[in-house]
């Protein structure tokens, strides 16, 4: 199996890669600093540089693209950013695509947002409204366009085109910013955390490993479409910090919070019906303590408490 990787040196990229060698794989990586990816990898690892708007290198006989580069502005809220999402997080994923179906690529895997789902009772699935109005529109309006773009050049290009709509990624390797990094870093030094919104800020937190397999699972026999990649159930903040702290072996007692009333609209993001991808691509994801507790069982106690 031979598969181009873009975003090779993010957080998933970078795991996507890594398992992908470890299954024998030949992957091709293509990385703005390609001196950012782990070139101890594998022998099967070919780094090249590229950015999003150059042409795809020669790629030989590729199996599958799997497109993880984009553009994230720093305010998600900021008009002025829609342009630059436009140009590299649908143009550019529509030129990756024009070009990897000249080349004779089989499959193409874009990895979008389940954050374009309109805020609804319930899980959201593939067949749910996307209308994302509510938060960072400019960047998840540009993430949808890319998809329906992709999916129309993927039939009239006989190149099957799988969108995988990923939920809140968590995981070794991830940035230090974000709710759970954040949970695990301040519990697991002893320190007290404060939630604000009354704890019932509400996601869909996957973890990494389960996005990687379901990903590889679409490279190797998906036939196009869109699959929710989320857990399957969301978790409020406050119960997400309960369970960090259970597995830092910290005293819930650290945990505090603030603001929030029992009238409150809710807040964050609807949880995935993940039976779709279950069906069709054998997607079985592993529920927030059990991720926590398998990124625990990897990395060990300490490098775990520092969101190693």
């Amino acid at each position: 199996m031979r598969l181009a990787v873009t975003g090779a040196t993010g957080f998933i990229g970078a795991r996507l890669i890594d398992r992908a060698l470890s299954r024998g794989y030949e992957v091709t990586a293509l990385a703005r600093d390609p001196e950012r990816v782990a070139a101890g990898m594998g022998s099967g690892l070919r780094i090249e540089r590229w950015s999003v708007g150059d042409p795809l290198p020669p790629l030989g006989r590729t199996d599958a693209v799997l497109h993880l580069a984009a553009y994230i502005p720093a305010d998600l809220s900021d008009a002025r950013q829609a342009a630059r999402c436009f140009e590299i997080n649908t143009n550019g994923a529509i030129q990756v695509g024009m070009e990897a179906a000249s080349q004779g690529v089989k499959r193409f895997v874009l990895f979008g947002s389940a954050q374009v789902y309109a805020l609804g009772a319930g899980p959201a699935s593939e067949a749910s409204p996307a209308f994302p109005v509510h938060r960072a529109s400019y960047y998840l309006a540009s993430k949808l366009a890319a998809e329906i773009c992709l999916l129309a050049l993927g039939k009239s290009n006989a190149m099957p085109v799988t969108v995988l709509r990923l939920a809140s990624v968590y995981g070794p390797g991830m940035h230090d910013t974000g709710m759970v990094p954040v949970f695990v870093r301040t519990l697991g030094n002893g320190r007290s955390l404060v939630i604000q919104d009354g704890g019932q800020y509400s996601v869909d937190l996957v973890y990494v490993d389960d996005v990687v397999t379901l990903a590889l699972e679409a490279a190797e026999r998906a036939e196009g479409g869109v699959f929710n990649a989320g857990s399957g159930r969301a978790s409020t903040s406050l119960e997400a910090a309960q369970i960090v702290a259970d597995a830092v072996g910290a005293e819930r007692q650290l945990i505090a919070v603030e603001g929030g009333s029992t009238d409150a609209a809710p807040r964050g993001f609807r949880a995935l019906d993940v039976s779709k991808a279950a069906n069709e691509l054998n997607y079985a994801p592993l529920s927030f303590r059990e991720g926590i507790e398998a990124w625990k069982s990897m990395t060990g106690l300490t490098d775990f408490r520092t969101g190693a």
